[in-house]
């Protein structure tokens, strides 16, 4: 039974593999160590043991494990591998008791890396597991004064405030922005219960901000970039309590309040990100 899904998750790895191959691009997971060779850094963090998003862990520390799976954790290894077996007593795990044992991960500009834990990840990814607990250690970036340095920074001062990773903007200044619109202080740390109300509005954002219509406001924002647009336009109090379908709602005022994009040629969505 559980060698089928095996099987079914092989088939998915193998398919994702030959796409990255048809596009020039390498079949298998990125390596940490083969990114940080090129690239100066100042030091290591040690963040404990939290939960984090699934769909950040993108690679593996070093490239021991690097052609066992495909980008997405899909395993790539023979059928009647040993590899495969230990996979399928994993899948057995998760479907019986639930796979409990944190990974260990290395944090590089808002992605992570496995160390330990590789299967654990392919087998939750495939039955669609949304995070997993880890042991994380955080390498820093070198400040360098780019526009992908400075957003990782704002990042590094805004987890620290509310202990949220699952964000990301695309442009400076809006972490500090985020932080004002739900309300709080520029220094002031988020309880559990103001990271709990957020998370729910948040998976809830981002649930409508996957439906391709939704996406119609620019094809350039990040989930978080849209959500504080939405956030400033209407207000957390206010859309902290809305239902999914005044989340729709919401979405179709945005559109029309913004309709002069088509006629003008103009882009006030650019103006409001980066005011």
């Amino acid at each position: 039974m559980y060698l089928e899904d095996y099987r079914k998750a092989r088939q998915l790895g193998q398919k994702e593999a030959r796409t990255s191959q048809a596009r020039g691009a390498s079949p298998y997971l990125p390596v940490l160590d083969e990114i940080l060779s090129a690239e100066n850094t100042c030091g290591e963090v040690s963040l404990g043991l939290i939960e984090i998003p699934i769909e950040l862990i993108v690679g593996t520390r070093s490239a021991g494990r690097s052609q066992c799976f495909s980008h997405s954790f899909y395993p790539l290894m023979g059928e009647d591998s040993e590899f495969a077996h230990k996979w399928a007593t994993l899948c057995k795990a998760h479907m019986t008791d639930g796979i409990t044992d944190p990974i260990k991960v290395y944090e590089y500009m808002h992605t992570f890396y496995v160390v330990e834990g590789h299967k654990r990840v392919s087998v939750l990814r495939y039955f669609g597991a949304v995070s997993v607990p880890a042991e994380v250690i955080r390498v820093l970036p070198a400040r360098d004064g780019s526009k992908a340095s400075n957003i990782y920074y704002e990042y590094v001062d805004f987890y620290q405030l509310s202990q949220i990773n699952y964000l990301w903007f695309s442009g400076t200044g809006r972490f500090t922005r985020l932080q004002e619109a739900v309300g709080k202080g520029p220094d002031e740390p988020w309880t559990e219960d103001e990271r709990r109300k957020f998370f729910s509005f948040y998976t809830q954002f981002s649930a409508l901000y996957g439906d391709k219509s939704a996406k119609e406001l620019s094809t350039r924002l990040t989930v978080a970039d849209a959500m504080l647009l939405f956030l400033e336009f209407f207000g957390y109090d206010q859309v902290k309590r809305f239902s999914q379908s005044e989340l729709k709602d919401g979405f179709l005022q945005l559109h029309k309040a913004f309709s002069v994009k088509k006629t003008t040629g103009l882009n006030p969505l650019k103006g409001l990100l980066n005011r």
